[in-house]
């Protein structure tokens, strides 16, 4: 549902901007530290746009706001965020590049929000943790390494849900035995898998869908998703989707395709198959528009600028940094000098029982 009436979110005691605070779950003032309790509602498992209405441009629900829409000319980034959230760089590159306007209408309005559960205090402790650990980085890094900036920001995935019916026919085998002695088992089959899909999450950020970087920060769980509400966002930014439902789907039947031919050498008690014939089908298709919480950081080492992603609820954390040619081959020299070590050692040790069991004889 579209909101009618928007949220200031200006502090009752000292009229200053409100934040949504991850350790609260409510809103703080930054400037006298009030705070303010807000009712989340926890998103319904059926909630979400029908791909068909999605496909036609009916039935579906714009989202208004008063936000601005800020676009980075250097990455093409394009965010929404309230003034308290907007900073004047780039959060995915760091450019000062951006233009910020009116946000505009005609995108969907969210139909859930994964809150942030990580406060920018502990995702800095979690960034210093990550950083002290790296053991092939120079041993002056965290010396010289200087945080340019930490922004929390809402990436937009879609989220699928479905009902599959495939009919298949084909050969279905399964391994017996080991070694030489192995066998396959094959048997026919002519019937029909039905498969629910739920929670097929997509990114939905074409900037961001090809980088393998994002892949391990991308998973949440989707059980703590809460209704939409422009509170959680207040004083973060949030990524606007630029792959709508429609083509993201497209992406989805692929994997949705692997599932429903795994499913069915499950259903035949097979491990493999021969001439396999599927037709799937999927009905009732719901697209749920989610925005999950990753903190974004970057450092500067030697004029260098490295990106960290931490995930806002689980606090995993990924990133780029720099390696130690150096600590390289001296790690790579103790293992080998361990390795040749051992190997002297273990002929020293055949030597001495055959000496042994020479003075036996």
């Amino acid at each position: 549902m579209a909101n009618e009436n928007f949220t200031d979110n200006k502090c009752p005691s000292c009229g200053a901007t409100l934040a949504y605070d991850p350790s609260t779950g409510g809103l703080v003032c930054s400037f006298c530290g009030s705070n303010v309790k807000i009712n989340t509602i926890p998103a319904a498992p059926g909630l979400g746009y029908w791909l068909q209405d999605l496909q036609n441009g009916t039935g579906s629900h714009l989202l208004k706001t008063t936000n601005k829409q800020i676009v980075c000319g250097t990455c093409g980034g394009q965010f929404s965020a309230d003034q308290s959230a907007i900073s004047g760089l780039c959060p995915f590159c760091g450019s000062n590049s951006i233009t910020v306007s009116n946000c505009e209408s005609g995108i969907l309005e969210p139909t859930g929000v994964i809150p942030f559960k990580i406060g920018k205090d502990e995702a800095q402790e979690i960034f210093k943790n990550w950083l002290s650990a790296r053991r092939l980085a120079p041993m002056d890094l965290t010396k010289n390494t200087e945080i340019t900036n930490l922004v929390g920001v809402y990436i937009p995935y879609w989220v699928f849900d479905c009902d599959t019916y495939t009919p298949y026919k084909g050969k279905f085998g399964k391994y017996y035995g080991s070694g030489d002695d192995r066998y396959i088992k094959w048997h026919k089959a002519d019937s029909v898998c039905k498969m629910p899909v739920k929670d097929l999450t997509l990114l939905a950020s074409s900037r961001l869908e090809k980088d393998s970087f994002w892949k391990g920060v991308s998973k949440f769980d989707i059980n703590f998703t809460k209704r939409y509400d422009p509170n959680l966002l207040a004083g973060f930014w949030s990524e606007s989707y630029t792959i709508d439902a429609p083509t993201a789907w497209q992406t989805a039947m692929g994997t949705i395709y692997e599932r429903i031919k795994n499913q069915i050498l499950k259903q035949e008690d097979a491990n493999t198959s021969d001439r396999l014939d599927m037709k799937p089908e999927a009905t009732n298709i719901r697209a749920k528009y989610i925005l999950a919480p990753i903190w974004i950081t970057s450092f500067n080492y030697h004029d260098q600028i490295y990106q960290v992603l931490i995930n806002g609820q689980t606090g995993y954390i990924d990133g780029i940094w720099p390696k130690s040619y150096k600590k390289f081959f001296m790690t790579f020299g103790l293992i080998a000098g361990g390795i040749v070590a051992t190997r002297i050692l273990y002929m020293l040790f055949v030597q001495l029982i055959q000496f042994l069991q020479n003075l036996g004889h």
